[in-house]
């Protein structure tokens, strides 16, 4: 008998669309773009690029180009919005890239919808910043699927938050990044349903199916997700805040014998409604023996 799901969380990047395949050629577009106006070497902005990126600890800083020591060197003197007018080409080159790029994965968004007009409850739940989620949930069409996003607020976020996300985005604290159970078990209270009745969907051994084991909820691993450019893989790994030790470790996860095995492995999403039952929230066993929900803890 196929377990009965009342609440689906997924992943977003590598889960439901490929985001190396849009991130990198935008921002290799973006430096490339920067080199000419600024004249200074690409390989230059690359290399400085990834130590900031390391100091960040993210690839998706807004205006981390403003950042970088030789666009600092070669802009001194002028105010922020002045750096950003002379960069506008650059930055225009990203946004420009990443429209053509950015796309879901082929069935997510029709096994969505019929998944979300079964009853099903769905969240999303990422380590990506607030402002790169909505964009993302925003420009592929899935702000009308997804009941909240759970996901880290950055300096942008903090400014932008109670005007444009209001009750939609649920903030999370540093310690509950991947793979800290204790969001999907908050998750499954706020929404007061049952670790069994739920289901988490993403593409990381390491962090998506390995919470899930721990929170006791249903595990899918998205493998597609897996599946990037070798030449992509490679470009993304000479700007990211990744060590080399961390780009490796999913790979090094796939053949050893004791890493956490998901419940399903897909080889596309559409897979998600032949192995599991989608229901409603209604009639869900937290409702005759409720545990307090986090707001009454």
């Amino acid at each position: 008998m196929k377990p009965q799901i009342r609440l689906l969380v997924s992943d977003l990047d590598n889960t439901l669309y490929d985001w190396v395949s849009f991130f990198v050629p935008a921002f290799y577009e973006m430096l490339v773009t920067a080199s000419s106006v600024l004249n200074i070497p690409t390989e230059q902005l690359l290399m400085e690029s990834r130590v900031v990126n390391r100091r960040f600890g993210t690839a998706e800083r807004p205006f981390a180009l403003l950042e970088l020591p030789s666009v600092k060197e070669r802009l001194v003197g002028l105010n922020l919005d002045d750096q950003k007018l002379q960069l506008n080409d650059a930055f225009h080159a990203f946004n420009r890239v990443r429209k053509q790029t950015l796309r879901l994965y082929p069935g997510v968004l029709d096994t969505f919808e019929t998944i979300t007009h079964s009853g099903t409850l769905l969240v999303a739940h990422t380590d990506a910043h607030v402002h790169n989620a909505m964009f993302r949930i925003k420009a592929l069409g899935l702000r009308r699927l997804i009941s909240r996003l759970y996901a880290p607020l950055s300096e942008l976020d903090s400014e932008e938050r109670g005007t444009e996300y209001g009750t939609f985005v649920s903030a999370l604290p540093a310690r509950h990044r991947k793979p800290n159970p204790r969001v999907l078990l908050d998750i499954c209270a706020d929404f007061d349903v049952l670790p069994d009745e739920t289901l988490y969907i993403g593409d990381s051994i390491a962090k998506d199916i390995q919470m899930a084991k721990a929170a006791g909820v249903h595990s899918a691993l998205a493998q597609y997700g897996a599946q990037h450019s070798p030449v992509l893989w490679d470009k993304l790994v000479r700007i990211t805040h990744w060590s080399e030790e961390d780009a490796n470790r999913e790979k090094q996860l796939s053949i050893r014998s004791d890493h956490p095995e998901p419940e399903v492995k897909l080889n596309e999403i559409g897979e998600l409604l032949q192995h599991f039952t989608f229901t409603s929230r209604r009639g869900s066993r937290r409702q005759s023996s409720r545990s307090p929900t986090r707001a009454e803890r």
